[in-house]
């Protein structure tokens, strides 16, 4: 407990300072005026900043914090921008004195245990404040202790307060995704780290600039800090990594990027392909934990970027088993790719880039029927060994149904366009130029990319279309046949079908973390104008998917599937308040305390083996009278 030592008086000073330079910088100063034994003294409660407030106002503000301490009500309406500033300025104060009482508490706690202490207040008094969610982020930070983050920050020598930014950053990123600029607005920060300074036992002057320098200097570090967590992560959930996954996506800006040299246009993956985009590499394990990433170009090819993620693995060679299969999708497995991966001793299984293969070359491969995981649709299998590779033809049912719907959706909405182009040339009024028409009918190819299947013909006499006539070619037919199957191949001679199909369909893994981290982890917006600012905000990303990766695991291995935004969800009504209250002596008491946790709470936190109640109490009396001096 502590308790104020007299009685007080609080006023408002402005100091001055001069550089070097001679300029002139000025700020306020919140002083408490302490009668003493020994006379009047003064102290600073508070550096307010330069304080934009006329000076008649200084003293009412004063007044006005004085009062928000002491829990006083007044009957007189209060200023609202002096009664906003002043809200402010009290749960600082509040916030900062009791920080100094926890401490003592500790130390008594240490020693003892603490008796029953009883008081008897005003409960029509009594009000909760300071409100800050402390669920997900005490997950997030127990995550990053069990990875031992802040030892892997020292030994790239990141000092203190940069250790505690990359934390928040982190911290901000999951709990409440968005930009650098957002997460110093967040509540649970706030301008003095909040309810995330008082978990990491850390109180920072919290600001965007310093978090845009720190995601750089996170960026900067980021092959080693990467590699560090991928060590920590094998040690502590004994990875295997006998398979390796490696995939692309692409996510893009509603800026124009000028002057950008990663953000260019390229085919989007979210369909804006009228928006610059960049691309992200991801290198994950079969049980989706990250080994490396990289941000590329926009348009870049996606097969050219295999080698630099090849020579990453390397480095890491006696790390994994030796033993090690690549599983990517069609868009890498290039023939120069399947070359480079056999060169670096790596096997492979990928989906063939080649689009159709003689009947006669299935001819000797037995069918096999296998249901999935979804327990309604099965995948038929014809399996045909060479001497140097393995090449599996798949048929899904669920792909098939899903890219029919697909395609049958894009043939009726391609007919009807031309349909349509056909009954205007018979209305006035409507475009009947040759040209005109040839070129609406080239754009609806490019929309509906089906133009392809069918036979168009435009009819016309002294430059005017008379008529239009389309119908299905046999592209269409064989198109048809060809949905819903795919061909795999592999030089790992020793699978069966199942086990060849089983590892690349784990590629649905990458698609995953790629889901979680545009998401769940705040990919998108990504409102930077300069490439490393840019790059940095996608890192702090991808070092956020470490975290998460890490705690998915150990719900999953306990029998809790949510995803990453259900389990925030559930722990977003687990908060840490201050209650205050009156005393009938005439004192004010401040409790700081977390709400008990819910049932789903409690169990959480038991499957990942953290406690339930991240803070302990804090608790400051002080005296709630003022006099004048």
């Amino acid at each position: 407990m502590v308790f104020s030592r007299y009685n007080t008086v609080m006023f408002i000073r402005e100091k001055s300072k001069k550089t070097n330079g001679r300029k002139r910088y000025i700020q306020h100063q919140l002083i408490e005026s302490i009668r003493t034994p020994s006379g009047p003294r003064q102290q600073i409660v508070l550096n307010l900043g330069r304080l934009c407030l006329p000076e008649e106002k200084w003293k009412a503000l004063a007044n006005c914090i004085e009062g928000f301490l002491a829990n006083q009500k007044t009957v007189f309406p209060r200023d609202p921008e002096i009664e906003a500033k002043a809200r402010h300025y009290a749960s600082q104060i509040r916030q900062e004195r009791l920080g100094r009482a926890q401490e003592c508490i500790a130390a008594e706690e240490a020693s003892v245990k603490e008796a029953a202490q009883y008081e008897s207040v005003d409960v029509n008094s009594l009000i909760t404040n300071d409100a800050r969610t402390v669920g997900a982020e005490h997950v997030v930070i127990s995550q990053m202790n069990e990875y031992g983050f802040d030892k892997i920050l020292k030994g790239l020598e990141f000092t203190k307060e940069e250790i505690t930014y990359s934390k928040m950053l982190i911290v901000g990123r999951m709990a409440h995704p968005g930009s650098e600029r957002e997460t110093v607005r967040w509540p649970p920060i706030d301008s003095f780290g909040g309810g995330v300074g008082e978990l990491l036992g850390a109180e920072v002057k919290l600001y965007d600039m310093a978090l845009h320098r720190t995601a750089v200097l996170l960026w900067e570090n980021h092959a080693a800090i990467e590699q560090e967590l991928s060590d920590r992560a094998r040690e502590i959930f004994s990875l295997k990594e006998t398979v390796i996954l490696y995939d692309l996506t692409n996510t893009y800006f509603e800026g124009s990027k000028r002057g950008s040299k990663v953000a260019r246009h390229g085919k989007s993956k979210e369909r804006r392909n009228d928006c610059p985009i960049i691309t992200l590499s991801l290198t994950i394990d079969e049980e989706g934990f990250p080994k490396q990433s990289k941000v590329w170009e926009g348009n870049v090819s996606e097969p050219d970027t295999l080698k630099d993620i090849l020579l990453g693995l390397k480095k890491e060679d006696g790390l994994f088993s030796n033993e090690r299969t690549i599983v990517m999708d069609a868009g890498i497995a290039t023939e120069d790719n399947i070359a480079l991966i056999k060169k670096n001793g790596y096997q492979y299984v990928v989906v063939s880039r080649k689009k159709s293969y003689e009947d006669a070359f299935w001819s000797k491969g037995d069918e096999e029927k296998i249901p999935l995981s979804d327990g309604k649709t099965t995948l038929s299998m014809k399996l045909v060994r060479t001497e140097e590779e393995a090449f599996l033809l798949c048929q899904s049912e669920a792909k098939e149904a899903k890219e029919k719907a697909i395609l049958l959706l894009k043939e009726q909405r391609f007919e009807q366009e031309l349909a349509s182009i056909k009954e205007g040339l018979a209305k006035a009024k409507r475009q009947k130029k040759y040209d005109k028409i040839i070129e609406r009918i080239g754009r609806l190819k490019e929309r509906y990319k089906v133009g392809n299947l069918y036979t168009i013909k435009v009819e016309q006499t002294d430059g005017k279309a008379t008529d239009l006539q389309f119908d299905k070619n046999d592209q269409a037919q064989a198109k048809e046949d060809a949905i819903g199957t795919y061909v795999l191949r592999t030089n790992r001679l020793d699978l069966s079908g199942e086990e060849i199909s089983k590892l690349h369909r784990s590629l649905t893994t990458v698609e995953e973390s790629f889901e979680n981290m545009k998401g769940d982890l705040g990919l998108r917006p990504n409102f930077h104008h300069t490439d490393i600012p840019t790059i940095a905000h996608v890192h702090v990303t991808v070092l956020a998917y470490h975290m998460l990766a890490g705690i998915l695991k150990k719900l999953r291995t306990a029998g809790i599937h949510y995803d990453w935004n259900t389990i925030r969800n559930i722990l977003a009504t687990h908060i840490r308040v201050t209650t205050t209250m009156n005393t009938e002596d005439g004192h004010v008491i401040d409790v700081r305390t977390c709400t008990t946790p819910t049932e789903k709470q409690h169990t959480i936190y038991n499957k990942l083996h953290i406690k339930h109640t991240p803070l302990g109490r804090k608790y400051i009396k002080s005296s709630m009278k003022t006099q004048k001096m």
